[in-house]
């Protein structure tokens, strides 16, 4: 083996390493939500509160949570859910996702019309229906080949976790979404 070619097999991971390391969607990202943004805050105190609402499996574990931060000094509070997902099999992989309040209700409508689609929202053999919060969470359902519909819910955006689900189980998990607005409601 020559120089340069040595020289080239102890160059290219560590340019891989630079390289990944400045893709975004890591640490130093700004803040995708108010939540993220205000959990954040330094020099003063944040209080996090927070209900878990519910928990389900599919192919993966879902947990929901309503979440809300009050800066201690000023009294400003900032209210949303917090959707969690933890991978089936060897890794386990965690990753969650942040949903303000005022796309909550967003975010239900779409939950809400992805379920509906059908094969015949297309003239191709095969849809996928998306729908995507500033978050990082999204929820997907799709035909597969032999036409049976299923949904896939996805959480962060670095490493993201996703979870498998029925269609009976995306309804499941929007009634979890609902509670959980239905919390943060009840103490405004």
């Amino acid at each position: 083996m020559n120089i340069r070619s040595l020289a080239f097999a102890f160059l290219l991971p560590s340019t891989a390493l630079v390289l990944a390391a400045e893709q975004p969607g890591q640490t130093d990202k700004e803040p995708a939500t108010k939540l993220e943004a205000f959990q954040v805050q330094t020099g003063t105190v944040v209080i996090k509160g927070y209900s878990e609402i519910g928990k389900m499996a599919g192919l993966g574990t879902i947990e929901v949570n309503s979440m809300e931060f009050t800066d201690a000094t000023s009294g400003k509070k900032q209210s949303g859910v917090v959707i969690e997902i933890k991978e089936s099999g060897r890794l386990e992989n965690t990753n969650r996702s942040f949903i303000d309040y005022d796309e909550v209700d967003s975010l239900l409508k779409g939950l809400h019309y992805i379920s509906k689609a059908t094969p015949d929202v297309t003239k191709l053999s095969q849809f996928e229906a998306t729908y995507k919060t500033k978050g990082y969470f999204s929820a997907t359902t799709f035909s597969n080949r032999s036409g049976k519909i299923d949904a896939a819910v996805k959480c962060g955006n670095y490493r993201p976790a996703n979870a498998f689900l029925s269609l009976q189980q995306l309804g499941e998990l929007r009634a979890l979404i609902e509670q959980a607005k239905q919390k943060l409601d009840s103490i405004k």
